[in-house]
């Protein structure tokens, strides 16, 4: 009896050393590229639902549960979720964070806002920013809610601009800096960038598996860059062609891809356009493709912008929100903007 006792004990604290790590993620895409990377090892768990907005989102108390247990929160940052540095700091002060807008290469680019843009390539003489490790400003879009239904409440962190991850990195605004934007996973080269870090990670908190989270990452990697090259054939003929956006969401993809956006119909802060504003647009905005989209866009714009300029409206949803979670969200999600874009400006 002792010899069996002795047995189940060596079991059962081997399955506790076994046990996943409990890991949580911000946005489905991040959600998906975690997925991959931990493979058989785990599950990770989103913390913000699809169709909410990650701008200003009120957790549930499930979701709390999620953040308080975890062992590793993988986020964005502060620039697309001003409120979770708070909200980590209080629920789960003694689990890891992995703001991943502070990769090393990973690609920063200012917002543009609603204007007549300088087109959507990346010419020689831009400067995008590339992370360093340095300091990153808060630059949130408050205020903006890109998936939420109307009516849907942003959490009081929203408005927090001195939000810090655990790495020390100080996201305090600057008023002479530029707001940059958040839509950072929309280029496949910062998801490649991302796949690596997200490995490392779980690799430190877990080492007995390192191999194979690297392993995970190098085979998505593979994957999301081999994508990335037949996405890039696909619309490598339609890049003199122009779409207006409801909203400055794409620009990330537009630079990858070489895609030419005219403008967007909402202005610098995010807010719906003014009419002066909405005028100009429609005004200058001759021979476009389509009007792009998103499934939180007020009826009354898509209207009004299909009938004045004679041309169809076609969703494009950044975030992917009626796409599938798990391993294979990014790949549909970027194969949705891919097929999406060329609805618009295929003839």
């Amino acid at each position: 009896m002792l010899k069996y006792l002795t047995v189940s004990s060596l079991f059962f604290a081997s399955s506790l050393a076994a046990e996943p790590l409990r890991v949580v993620a911000d946005i489905a895409p991040l959600h998906s590229l975690t997925t991959q990377v931990m493979g058989d090892l785990g599950a990770p768990e989103l913390l913000t639902p699809p169709n909410a907005s990650p701008h200003g989102h009120a957790l549930r108390p499930s979701e709390a549960a999620r953040l308080q247990a975890s062992d590793l929160l993988i986020w964005v940052g502060p620039l697309m979720s001003p409120w979770l540095a708070e909200a980590k700091s209080e629920m789960a002060p003694e689990a890891a964070s992995l703001a991943l807008m502070d990769a090393e290469g990973t690609l920063l680019l200012a917002k543009r806002g609603a204007h007549m843009h300088d087109h959507g390539h990346a010419h020689e003489d831009e400067k995008p920013v590339k992370a360093e490790g340095h300091d990153h400003e808060d630059h949130d879009d408050h205020g903006h809610d890109d998936h939420a239904e109307e009516g849907h409440d942003h959490d009081s962190h929203a408005d927090d601009e001195h939000a810090h991850d655990d790495h020390g990195h100080d996201h305090e605004a600057k008023a002479d800096a530029p707001r940059m934007d958040p839509h950072l996973w929309l280029d496949p080269e910062n998801a490649v960038i991302w796949l690596s870090l997200i490995a490392e990670e779980l690799a430190r908190l877990d080492p007995a598996n390192a191999d194979t989270y690297r392993s995970n990452a190098a085979t998505a990697a593979a994957a999301i860059e081999a994508q990335a090259t037949a996405n890039a054939a696909r619309l490598s003929a339609l890049s003199d062609l122009e779409f207006l956006t409801a909203h400055d969401a794409y620009q990330y993809f537009e630079v990858r891809f070489g895609l030419t956006s005219h403008a967007a119909v909402t202005d610098s802060d995010d807010q719906d356009a003014g009419p002066a504003h909405l005028r100009e647009v429609l005004a200058g905005s001759p021979g476009l493709g389509c009007f792009v989209i998103e499934p939180s866009t007020p009826k009354s714009s898509i209207t009004l912008v299909t009938e004045t300029l004679n041309i169809p409206a076609v969703t494009i949803d950044p975030l992917g929100a009626d796409l599938p979670l798990g391993a294979g969200h990014y790949a549909s999600l970027m194969e949705s903007l891919t097929a999406g874009f060329e609805t618009c400006l295929k003839p």
